[in-house]
């Protein structure tokens, strides 16, 4: 399980994030929302252990990582699936699920290949081809998959659906939703908050640098698409169960400065 208790993250003497605090339970997904510039990335990889955070606490498992770098970070559990997918181009499908499970033993490496190559049919077919000849949609199966190789208990994934064609997203969707039925905890940043949604158990909102509802994906319709939209999305008669934190959030797109 991922617990973050009013994490803060300065990048000199400007403030992005300012008060976020989330979790993230084993086998659920948790949709973290935000507007442009709301501050989603820069908290993700203060996370991933890539930012030096300035305060707060980051629990795996009830143990504080927080200013952890990243590799103590994988070495803890904690793995970051990249915007842009970063996969290794020029080395096959196979080289870089083995690059995912470097600091595994032999025989897990072989196990968990298996166990990827089953949940991921395309990766099996593709193994010995470039990964930089897939197409995006492939890619991206192909960033999960190298993620799963290091037996996480937590994955961290950025906009995993930026720049696929729409017919793919929903097979991208469904597969964070098969890594969190694996028994892992799975928090996503995406700003498509529709796929986002079909999959999420939880949902974090933020708008300039800070957390401002938490709560039941069942529950955020309305929060995501204040987050999304601003507030030309409000309820123009003004209800909201979410209160003063929904007009806060509506004032994201305004306010945001990613």
């Amino acid at each position: 399980m991922l617990e973050v208790n009013d994490l803060n993250v300065s990048y000199g003497a400007v403030n992005a994030v300012q008060g976020v605090s989330l979790r993230a339970d084993v086998g659920k997904v948790t949709l973290v929302l935000g507007a442009n510039g709301a501050g989603k990335t820069t908290s993700l990889r203060a996370l991933a252990g890539y930012h030096r955070p300035r305060s707060g606490s980051v629990l795996v498992d009830g143990v504080d990582l927080a200013g952890s770098r990243a590799h103590k970070m994988v070495r803890n559990k904690l793995v970051l699936v990249p915007e842009g997918r970063r996969v290794f181009a020029t080395l096959t499908v196979e080289e870089n699920l083995r690059i995912g499970g470097y600091r595994a033993t032999r025989s897990e490496v072989e196990t968990t290949m298996t166990e990827v190559y089953e949940q991921f049919p395309i990766l099996a077919d593709r193994r010995g081809q470039q990964a930089g000849l897939l197409s995006g949609g492939e890619q991206q199966m192909l960033a999960f998959g190298r993620a799963v190789m290091s037996q996480p208990k937590v994955i961290l994934m950025d906009e995993p659906s930026m720049g696929l064609a729409p017919t793919m997203v929903d097979s991208v969707m469904a597969k964070v939703r098969e890594i969190a039925d694996r028994g892992i905890a799975v928090l996503i940043v995406e700003q498509n908050a529709d796929a986002g949604l079909r999959v999420a158990d939880q949902v974090s909102v933020i708008t300039r640098g800070r957390t401002v509802w938490n709560g039941a994906a069942a529950d955020a319709d309305k929060a995501a698409v204040h987050a999304v939209l601003g507030e030309s999305a409000l309820d123009p008669t003004g209800s909201d169960s979410t209160g003063s934190d929904a007009t806060e959030v509506g004032r994201a797109r305004r306010d945001g400065d990613d």
